[in-house]
């Protein structure tokens, strides 16, 4: 499979964990690194490997892929990816436990695109979601020629501007939501407390994808240690990959 992924300087700790779990799950993947060029990642901090292809962006981001122009250009950069394999966009602070919804979605069902529900009704979360290419180049069409309908204060997030692009474009037949109401498919770690990741990493064990990007609830461990947010997360989705070894992750 493919893998997109839209990062930025801060998220060097969280993406060598997102990397390796990657890795683990789908060991033929092909991992795509689409860097924020206003502020990229060091070079020491971009990861390794044959399965890796780095390139960096200058499509406007609004600060955390906001708005149209930046639905434009993260499509653009899927657009590039070699072959005609599907693309699964993951963030960089979100850990992918398992395909099997993934390739249940387009191999058995054959959507063209689709994702984890988010609050919104048919609208999923930008965390983890899949699109195949034919989505991709009838998206960017509409786009181009201006046919979806768009607010015009661009603030709206990408995923719920992709995931009304599949509906727009294919309705319920061609577009997959899978809920994940009571943490079936999707959980998001809204604490740093030990005893709770202990019990939250049993439970990604049975899910697709843990985001561990609530940066809202880490304010302890950043005033604990001194290091940023994003270094935050990384130590939380270490603790949720490797339960009872907390020490095993370095700021």
């Amino acid at each position: 499979m493919n893998y997109a992924i839209f990062c930025y300087r801060e998220d060097y700790k969280c993406l060598e964990l997102c990397v390796g779990q990657i890795r683990k799950v789908d060991p033929d993947c092909m991992i795509y690194l689409f860097d924020d060029g206003k502020a990229p990642l060091t070079k020491k901090d971009i990861p390794k490997g044959k399965d890796i292809i780095y390139k960096k962006t200058y499509f406007e981001r609004n600060k955390n892929l906001n708005g149209l122009e930046c639905v434009r250009g993260m499509l653009s950069c899927m657009q590039d990816i070699p072959g005609r394999e599907p693309v699964i966009k993951i963030d960089a602070d979100a850990l992918l436990m398992s395909l099997n919804e993934i390739r249940k979605s387009l191999f058995e069902r054959r959507k063209l695109a689709g994702g984890y529900q988010c609050a919104v009704p048919f609208a999923w979360s930008g965390v983890c979601y899949w699109v195949t290419r034919k989505f991709i180049n009838d998206a960017l069409d509409v786009l181009v020629t201006r046919e979806f309908p768009v607010r015009h204060d661009q603030t709206y997030p990408e995923d719920v501007t992709v995931s009304l692009l599949a509906l727009y474009l294919y309705g319920r037949k061609g577009a997959d939501v899978i809920e994940f109401q009571g943490g079936k498919y999707l959980i998001g770690i809204r604490t740093c407390d030990s005893y709770q990741l202990s019990k939250l990493a049993k439970l990604a064990r049975h899910v697709s994808a843990v985001h561990c990007g609530q940066k809202d609830f880490y304010e302890p461990i950043v005033q604990q240690s001194g290091c940023t947010i994003r270094e935050a997360c990384a130590r939380v989705m270490w603790e949720i990959l490797h339960p009872g070894e907390p020490d095993g992750f370095r700021l």
